[in-house]
C-alpha cells in the first residue's frame, strides 16, 4: 500500500478532537472512516478498512501516536479496532504544521513534483516549510 499523507492528516485531526483524552480511546474503523469521508450505507469496504488500518500502523510506527491495533477474525468477518492513548509530541507538531493552510499547500505542491516519499521525509518537509514561513513572517514584522 502507498502512503496517503492526506489520510494521515485526517486521522491525526480526528484523534486530536477526541473528547476522551486523557483516557485511551477505542475506535472502530467504521466510525473513523465516517469522520473522514462519507461512505455509502454508513459502512466501509474491506479495502478501505485495510487502508485505514495500515495508516494507523504507520502513525504508531512513525511515532505520531501511542496506541495499539486489534484485529478480530470471527467466521468470515474481520473487525479492526484501534486503541489510541494519545498524540505524541511529534504527532502534535506534524498536525500543527499540516493544519496551517499555507504550509500544507506549499507542502502538497512540492510533493506533486517529488512523487513518493517516506513519512519521515513528510515530517521534515512540513517542519521545514513551517519554519521558513515563520522566518519570513518574523522578518517582515521586524522591518
Amino acid at each position: 500500500m502507498k502512503l496517503n499523507i492526506d489520510l494521515i492528516k485526517s486521522l491525526l485531526a480526528i484523534i486530536e478532537e477526541s473528547p476522551d483524552y486523557p483516557e485511551p480511546t477505542r475506535h472502530s474503523l467504521n466510525t473513523i472512516a465516517l469522520g473522514i469521508t462519507p461512505f455509502a450505507n454508513d459502512c466501509i469496504t474491506d479495502a478501505e478498512a485495510r487502508l485505514i488500518f495500515y495508516h494507523f500502523e504507520l502513525l504508531i510506527d512513525g511515532g505520531l501516536i501511542d496506541g495499539e491495533i486489534h484485529v478480530d477474525v470471527r467466521e468470515r468477518c474481520i473487525s479492526y479496532e484501534v486503541y489510541i492513548d494519545r498524540l505524541t509530541w511529534e504527532g502534535h507538531a506534524f498536525l500543527a504544521n499540516a493544519q496551517n493552510a499555507t504550509v500544507w499547500e506549499r507542502f502538497k505542491s512540492v510533493s506533486r513534483h517529488v512523487g513518493s516519499f517516506s513519512l519521515d521525509v513528510a515530517k521534515l518537509s512540513l517542519a521545514g516549510i513551517a519554519q521558513q514561513q515563520v522566518m519570513q513572517s518574523a522578518a517582515s514584522v521586524l522591518q
